[in-house]
């Protein structure tokens, strides 16, 4: 069994409902347990251009899988095309968006999943859940969760209260 963490966005649609339901699928797998998922957080979209889009909400969860690296990631797009993504453009407006950040203390660069995600240290909206589910968590190539997380601090994020999730 690896332990790995799993990024969640999404920005269209029944947002909340779709982050639950993509969780659900992925406990479901019989060879993934979901262990723990984060609070879930409201952040300004990051685009390429100045076309507008709403907020996202994001959250991480740690699982258990005995699903190797691409497989996981295969499952994970299997999940958000049941959820009704639609891949148009990137950093585009999306109904649900499902990274693997970590997959045990593995890295890896391939022409399809780079692990740990190559964005980790440069995204509050990730760091900050990830602190919350393990702020002793080690990222392979990166300094201590807890100084990166401070670093990037809590500009355009916010915890959404517990009587919202």
């Amino acid at each position: 069994m690896t332990e790995a963490f799993i990024g969640l966005g999404a920005n269209q649609g029944d947002v909340l409902t779709t982050l639950k339901s993509a969780l659900e699928l992925i406990d479901a797998h019989p060879q993934c347990q979901l262990l723990a998922c984060s609070s879930f957080y409201r952040s300004k979209a990051l685009t390429l251009d100045d076309e507008p889009q709403d907020d996202y909400l994001n959250a991480a969860c740690k699982i258990e899988t005995q699903l190797e690296a691409i497989q996981l990631l295969d499952f994970l797009q299997s999940i958000e095309d049941k959820l009704g993504r639609v891949r148009q453009k990137r950093w585009g407006a999306r109904t649900i968006d499902l990274d693997i950040l970590l997959f045990g203390q593995q890295q890896i660069n391939s022409s399809r999943l780079a692990v740990p995600h190559p964005q980790i240290s440069n995204r509050n909206f990730v760091m900050q859940p990830l602190l919350e589910l393990d702020e002793d968590l080690e990222i392979p190539t990166m300094d201590s969760l807890k100084i990166s997380a401070k670093a990037l601090g809590w500009e355009g994020l916010e915890r959404l209260p517990e009587e919202a999730q």
